[in-house]
């Protein structure tokens, strides 16, 4: 591979862009012709996947017989460079990074490998190792260079040719046999092992020596869950990337309480309950965080022997925890709650509401990071761009803002409103954003300029929520004139509308593939439709009082809907048939939020306390 220049895209408000050259320079024809299609093959995999752990390509080109790709600019370091700056700064320290910093690699890794294996074939990568991961100055991870990534072909033998970067690629990987999703796990086990010790697998591939000696028991927890990962027999690796995310989860919580909890216990292993961290007083530790609480009925249980009498932030269950079961409560706000949004890469929440407040804490502590104060009035929406670089949110002071999620330096004020901003949804591509308030339009605007693109209009009433679909091509907007409108954005024409609601319709959410959509309101029941003709689906009137929120598990195969019942309520989203309900919440429940993983939901409302619990 040739040369990586940073560049300016003119043609988009001047963002810096990376453009990767394929170098010929000494290559024989063969050589060429297969480093071609490696290239090819690069762009053409990148430019079907989304996801916050992976650069996104805008472009490839030749020119005078080199090939270049032209994709996101990403200011940092690989993780190889990053190991030995650490060790460099640190020559009396332990040769491995921190175990917070390894478990959070595993975490963003982990999840962005499930990613490429869920698709449709699954997409095997092939060549993890640190010098492909880079690494922002915030943490954040990006998975590089597909040069040699592959789709997964079921009952092939074999690879029809053997690559493999010596010391993290899995056996099988040396010819002997088809890679497969679990030869992914064993080169993550592999850079993780490197990561935590220090010990390069290069080195000696194939031995991964244990630890031996730890300077803190998590430590252990960790190591034997890489050791499985990188078995030499891959049926005896963890059976998927979302089965290792939720260990490292569980071992990062682990991590958090033990912190908060001045304790020594022994700790479990990797297949039996975690004890629970449980308190008898609500003296609070210096510098804890009093804005999270966990379950009610769980503080006043009695301490295990040998716990500090103190109240953590938050609460453990288990290392499964049951369907259902709250994880912790979020108090930083002080009135009501009408939004809030996982960031895409599951890591931070975004909350806002009447105290005029956003607040950005972290998904796993409930800490809060910074809060944002740039809004006169209550906040009543927020939406984080698909990249997780901006939010966006809308306030009774009629204006949206874009900011920076990282810092909260605010990068646009839209005013185009007259009224309340009450919904707002970006596009896909994170170039737009359409808005609506207490109006009979919504408006489609650019990001980070701000400059008005198209009016949406038709409605007879208010406009109530807005959402962009996830393939990029239309728009659907509710309405108290009891319709959905869907437009297509070629045109910014409402194609068709649907009217199978007998009261206001107040909230609506497409489905992850863009094929259905789910709307709900005044009537107290939530209807799912075909998105392309308006065909109706199914019904669900399980709620008894109307239905103020809905969302569709990442997933695809559950909704969750909020109501004024003070209930949130998870079903089957192709059968309808009941699953499960949410209803510690005191009040109504104003606004829900699936993890990107579909595995935990956070609700609030009218109590202004955001609870975040188990689903599966």
């Amino acid at each position: 591979m040739g040369a990586v220049y940073r560049a300016q895209d003119t043609q988009f408000g001047d963002r810096a862009v990376a453009i990767k050259e394929m170098s010929q320079s000494g290559l024989s024809p063969d050589e060429i012709a297969e480093a071609t299609a490696a290239f090819k093959q690069e762009a053409l995999l990148l430019a079907n996947l989304m996801h916050p752990n992976l650069p996104r390509i805008y472009d490839h080109f030749s020119e005078e017989g080199q090939w270049y790709l032209v994709m996101d600019f990403i200011e940092g370091e690989s993780l190889e460079q990053y190991l030995l700056r650490w060790q460099r700064e640190h020559p009396n320290g332990p040769p491995g990074l921190p175990i917070a910093e390894v478990l959070d690699i595993g975490i963003q890794l982990s999840s962005v490998l499930g990613y490429l294996h869920s698709r449709q074939p699954p997409i095997i990568f092939r060549d993890l190792k640190p010098s492909n991961v880079m690494r922002t100055a915030e943490g954040h991870l990006y998975l590089i260079d597909f040069g040699i990534a592959r789709h997964f072909k079921p009952g092939q033998v074999r690879d029809t040719r053997a690559f493999a970067s010596w010391g993290y690629a899995a056996p099988e990987q040396y010819g002997k046999a088809q890679t497969t999703p679990r030869s992914d796990v064993y080169s993550l086990g592999a850079t993780l092992h490197h990561l935590l010790t220090g010990q390069n697998p290069t080195q000696s591939p194939f031995r991964f020596t244990a630890m031996h000696s730890y300077t803190q028991p998590l430590e252990y927890e960790l190591e034997k869950l890489i050791m499985l990962m990188v078995s030499l027999d891959e049926q005896q690796r963890p059976a998927s990337m979302m089965a290792i995310k939720q260990e490292l989860q569980r071992i990062a919580a682990l991590q958090t309480s033990s912190q908060l909890v001045n304790q020594s216990q022994t700790l479990p292993s990797l297949t039996t309950a975690t004890p629970e961290v449980s308190a008898a007083s609500s003296v609070m530790p210096a510098g804890a965080d009093a804005s999270v609480t966990p379950p009610a009925e769980e503080s006043a249980s009695t301490p295990s022997p040998g716990a500090s009498s103190i109240t953590p932030r938050l609460e453990m269950s288990s290392s499964t925890p049951m369907p259902g079961r709250r994880l912790y409560t979020y108090s930083g706000h002080s009135e009501r709650v009408f939004a809030l949004a996982w960031s895409p890469d599951g890591r931070r929440v975004v909350s806002g509401g009447y105290d005029h407040t956003l607040q950005v804490w972290d998904a796993t502590t409930g800490r809060e990071i910074f809060a944002y104060r740039g809004h006169q009035e209550p906040v009543r929406t927020a939406a984080w761009s698909p990249d997780g670089t901006y939010i966006a949110s809308g306030s009774n002071d009629h204006s949206a803002h874009v900011w920076e999620a990282a810092s909260g330096r605010r990068v646009t004020t839209f005013r185009g409103h007259q009224d309340s901003v009450i919904s707002l949804s970006w596009s896909p591509d994170g170039r737009l954003i359409v808005s609506a308030s207490l109006s009979k339009q919504a408006i489609v605007w650019e990001a980070l300029t701000g400059k008005r693109v198209a009016t949406l209009r038709g409605h007879t009433s208010l406009v109530s929520a807005v959402a962009w679909s996830p393939d990029g091509t239309r728009i659907a907007s509710a309405s108290l004139d009891k319709t959905v409108r869907i437009y297509d954005i070629s045109s910014w024409e409402a194609i068709f509308v649907y009217q199978g609601h007998s009261d206001s319709v107040t909230t609506l959410v497409w489905s992850p593939d863009s094929t259905r959509i789910a709307s709900a309101g005044e009537d107290k029941t939530v209807q799912v439709w075909d998105a392309t003709n308006g065909h109706h689906i199914l019904t669900y009137t399980n709620h008894s009082d109307e239905v103020t929120a809905l969302a569709w598990s990442p997933d695809g195969s559950r909704i969750a809907s909020a109501s004024e019942d003070k209930t949130v309520q998870v079903w089957d989203a192709s059968s309808g048939d009941h699953l499960l309900t949410y209803s510690e919440h005191p009040e109504d429940v104003n606004v829900v939020a699936w993890s990107p993983d579909s595995t935990r939901l956070a609700s609030a409302g009218d109590d202004g306390q955001i609870h975040v619990w188990q689903v599966t």
